[in-house]
């Protein structure tokens, strides 16, 4: 009897001693299985393959951001052709104008140049209806009222461009295009029937850099000379607007 205690109590030792060695083990497990989340997310960003992966993926929604001109506009040459209309003026006059212009860009926020324009016109149609009637009383043998207009031929102007606001924008997703709003000002000489004159000119324009080397202008500009009319000198006040294309060297 004394022998079958003596082994029931090694039984249970044993048991105990198993027992306690696999809760230990599991719990070793258990330790070696937690995560680390901070190394863990250390080591994915510090994996180049990983970060190569990530890049490559495209997305459906895409976002550019542009920080650096796509024009270098610091002591450039800029040439141009431009068509434009006169608004205002004589009222029996209507006149277009063909023009020629050199920019050089000192920085992008600053040019200096020089525009020449030469004007084609046309009477209007009060300015057609007094000379018709002019040259139907000459007919009949009265007396022919003359058609009191004194029209501009050409013009030479020296100007300075001022951009203050620059941005640019996506056009269909076909790329990216650069644009300045800017300011003018200058002065010159202009060519009417009755002789030369002095002309002063302010506007506002817009500038698109389709390319590095193609530019688009849009412009309105304000006008001041004075014409010489049969009753006398007369101070005139026009509104120019004009297109145009340039190519910077």
């Amino acid at each position: 009897m004394k022998t079958m205690n003596i082994i029931a109590i090694a039984l249970l030792a044993c048991s105990l001693m198993t027992t306690t060695a696999q809760a230990a083990s599991s719990k070793s497990k258990s330790a070696a299985k937690q995560i680390n989340a901070s190394e863990d997310i250390d080591s994915l960003g510090g994996n180049q393959e990983l970060m190569e992966m990530a890049q490559k993926i495209k997305s459906t929604s895409r976002s550019r951001i542009v920080q650096e001109r796509i024009v270098d506009r610091n002591n450039t040459l800029e040439f141009g052709l431009s068509y434009g209309s006169v608004f205002g003026g004589d009222a029996y006059v209507k006149t277009q104008s063909l023009g020629a212009q050199v920019d050089y860009h000192i920085t992008p926020r600053w040019s200096v140049g020089v525009r020449y324009y030469d004007f084609g016109n046309s009477l209007t149609s009060e300015g057609q209806r007094i000379y018709d009637d002019a040259k139907a009383a000459e007919a009949a043998g009265g007396r022919a009222l003359p058609v009191d207009i004194d029209y501009p031929l050409n013009s030479t102007i020296a100007v300075v461009n001022w951009y203050p606001i620059y941005g640019k924008t996506s056009f269909l997703d076909m790329g990216v295009t650069q644009f300045d709003l800017y300011l003018l000002a200058g002065g010159g000489n202009i060519t009417l029937s009755s002789g030369s004159t002095s002309v002063m000119t302010g506007g506002l324009g817009l500038g698109a850099w389709i390319s590095k080397h193609v530019s688009a202008r849009a412009e309105v500009r304000y006008q001041r000379y004075e014409d010489q009319i049969a009753t006398g000198a007369r101070k005139l006040d026009i509104v120019m607007g004009s297109l145009g294309l340039g190519w910077i060297l």
